[in-house]
């Protein structure tokens, strides 16, 4: 396995799924800040580093030249007394570990301290005048680190003898230390403040996300009245206007079809909405048609206001299209005092004769129960003849190319129209075809009713009357009539 398999492979088992845009600013700006404040502090502990050890070779170089100047006199008159005095007063000194003057050979005259070896600062006399060396420390796992200064006397020209310092390199150790430690709180201190800074400059940053987050689910479960009240004159600005924009043009667009709905039913204004609508959509489809026509509305529309005769027809009406509704059919147009359902259209339904049948079997059974109810009010009531007819139909887009209507339409639509004017108040009218399809249904009742001549056709034609037998499967109707069925409605 390559370690870059491996790495892929760890980086997707640790990664979490949901890595909020927030934290992800907020952890680059850390790492921004913590690399850059890292390096400057590398940066300035080195050069205090070296700043600390060019000023204890500044000093020393300093400290051990005046010891020279001085000690000439000393030296030359043979005044070890003087010379001690020098060397006990230097080491009295902070951070001096060893001081002494040696003659000319390197031997020592005067000294005091953790010196060299005679070896060591012979060698150093010939060579540079700066070194370092150990001397064990009272801790033994930490010897003593010198670092030796060391200045030649000289006379008119001639190398009287040498002087020597020795100070103790842990003191620039300590401040190497301490610099490093101030630099490394600061560092932090800093880091801290760019995190908690990222931190929120990365939520303020993401506000607006969220809220487009928030309104995007919002308009995916169809509420489109969320609206963006901030403004930005940045990227997410522009996107927060297109939101806006976008989810306006939505909200129109729903309130359209809802709209459209109430004029059209809603399985076909999806079926409209799928494309744009043209003649050429039409086809042919085996499908049930129903007519439930008013009995004597001619008389009754001369008899009452307009007013109250829409209210009537509204109430009616109203029941008719949630029936029509729970047998699976929809309502194709209101004709006046006549409504027209179908079944089985746009997409093809097994079922739709049977359907369509007991449609009209419950339309005309809810008449009878709302009208007992009206009569007992004293209010007007309807009577119903309605015609089912079954075959094949052609269903489209009819109409002009600017004004289009989906209906169906052919000879079998005119038959059920017809047999809906033969039948009686109160009756319900099959044609054979429909018949065939529902003489199966044990919560139905048929008559046979003869054959009869259609207004308009020569030919006549077998029809059968049918209703609910609520007797034998009251199951059925009373399943139907709790759907349809409010407490506050008639019962």
């Amino acid at each position: 396995m390559g370690i870059w398999t491996f790495f892929g492979r760890f980086t997707r088992i640790f990664t979490p799924k949901r890595f909020p845009i927030a934290q992800k600013l907020a952890l680059v700006f850390t790492l921004l800040i913590s690399t850059g404040m890292v390096s400057l502090g590398l940066v300035i502990a080195d050069d205090q580093t070296d700043l600390l050890e060019r000023q204890m070779m500044d000093s020393s170089d300093m400290a051990v030249k005046q010891l020279a100047q001085i000690a000439k006199e000393p030296v030359l008159a043979d005044d070890r007394l003087t010379l001690q005095t020098l060397i006990n007063n230097l080491q009295k000194q902070h951070g001096v570990l060893a001081a002494a003057v040696y003659s000319e050979e390197s031997l020592p005259i005067v000294q005091s301290g953790q010196l060299p070896d005679a070896d060591l600062v012979e060698q150093h006399t010939q060579q540079e005048n700066l070194f370092v060396y150990t001397k064990p420390g009272k801790n033994q796992a930490e010897p003593l680190v010198v670092v030796a200064s060391l200045s030649p006397m000289k006379v008119d020209g001639l190398t009287i003898g040498y002087a020597l310092i020795g100070f103790d390199r842990s003191i620039v150790e300590s401040a190497k230390q301490q610099t490093f430690k101030t630099v490394g709180l600061i560092t932090l201190f800093f880091v801290l403040i760019g995190s908690v800074t990222s931190i929120g400059l990365g939520k303020r940053l993401t506000r607006p996300i969220n809220q487009i987050i928030k309104i995007s689910s919002a308009i995916s479960h169809g509420d489109y009245q969320y609206r963006f009240r901030s403004q930005r004159n940045d990227e997410l600005g522009e996107l927060m206007e297109a939101m806006n924009e976008m989810t306006e043009g939505l909200s129109q667009k729903e309130h359209v079809e809802k709209t459209f709905s109430r004029y059209v039913a809603p399985i076909i204004a999806q079926e409209v909405l799928k494309t744009t609508p043209t003649a050429a959509d039409a086809h042919h489809i085996t499908a049930s048609v129903l007519f439930a026509d008013i009995v004597g509305f001619t008389t009754l529309s001369e008899s009452i206001p307009a007013d109250q005769l829409n209210t009537l027809l509204n109430e009616y009406f109203s029941y008719i299209a949630d029936i029509v509704d729970t047998c699976t059919g929809y309502i194709d147009k209101y004709i006046g005092d006549c409504v027209m359902a179908i079944f089985g259209v746009p997409e093809f339904e097994p079922q739709h004769a049977q359907h369509a049948v007991e449609c009209a079997a419950l339309i005309q059974y809810l008449v009878r129960i709302l009208n007992k109810q009206r009569r007992k009010k004293g209010l007007l009531t309807l009577e119903f003849h309605i015609g089912v007819n079954s075959g094949t139909l052609l269903a489209g887009n009819i109409g002009a190319a600017d004004r289009m209507n989906y209906t169906v339409m052919g000879k079998e639509v005119n038959t059920a129209s017809r047999l809906s004017g033969a039948a009686k108040s109160g009756e319900t009218l099959l044609s054979e075809a429909t018949y065939q399809a529902v003489k199966h249904l044990p919560h139905l009742l048929y008559q046979n009713h003869g054959e009869i001549t259609l207004r308009g056709t020569s030919q006549a034609i077998n029809t059968y009357a049918a209703k609910l037998d609520g007797k034998k499967n009251p199951a059925f109707v009373k399943a139907k009539l709790d759907q349809l069925l409010s407490p506050q409605e008639p019962a």
